[in-house]
């Protein structure tokens, strides 16, 4: 194990942190989603139903390793959010999977599925959908890389195959630094009785 920041015997997990402020949604960011989801739509309707992509969506990390991904996603607050931009990586892929699993069968129900997700407050110069709560997207509705991208810390940590041990995850950017709590695996069953 290593020394953490705080004293414990901990391994480390450093992310980033998004340091953008909240401000109202503009309704251009908005006009410019639903031109794309309807320039996808169009697309899509010329090509017909040729599109057999795979309908599931990312699998999550799961057991501590989840715990971990969550702590980090919170304390990081969607920094890697910045590059989704008015379009949030929604592509004629992702929409028509969207389109073949969920209950929006029109154009315009699907648009206005995406549309209804849009936050009353985003933060500047990132993704449409990063609200004050992070993504507003259920996954299933998600641009695969909003679905596997890990950030080089926490995908260092979800790639590794050591066993779960004490972690602690530590945000910023150097000058401004948040930790979590020390998380701890939990204790196999033998050991606990």
């Amino acid at each position: 194990m290593r020394r953490g920041s705080c004293g414990h015997e901990s391994l480390p997990v450093m992310v980033p942190r998004n340091h953008k402020r909240l401000g109202p949604m503009s309704a251009d960011r908005v006009d410019c989603l639903l031109q794309h989801l309807r320039e996808i739509l169009r697309r899509l309707r010329s090509a017909g139903s040729t599109d057999k992509s795979d309908d599931r969506t990312a699998v999550e990390p799961d057991g501590f390793r989840a715990v971990v991904a969550q702590t980090a996603c919170t304390l990081c607050r969607g920094h890697c959010c910045a590059n989704g931009g008015d379009d949030a990586f929604l592509d004629d892929q992702v929409i028509a999977r969207v389109r073949r699993t969920s209950a929006a069968r029109t154009d315009e129900a699907l648009v206005a599925l995406y549309a209804d997700r849009v936050p009353a407050e985003g933060y500047e110069r990132s993704c449409i959908f990063h609200g004050r709560t992070g993504c507003t997207l259920d996954r299933s509705m998600r641009a695969d890389v909003c679905n596997t991208y890990y950030c080089r810390g926490l995908g260092d940590y979800l790639a590794s195959q050591a066993p779960p041990e004490p972690t602690i995850v530590i945000a910023g950017d150097g000058e401004k630094t948040w930790a979590s709590p020390v998380l701890r695996p939990p204790r196999p069953a033998a050991e606990a009785g």
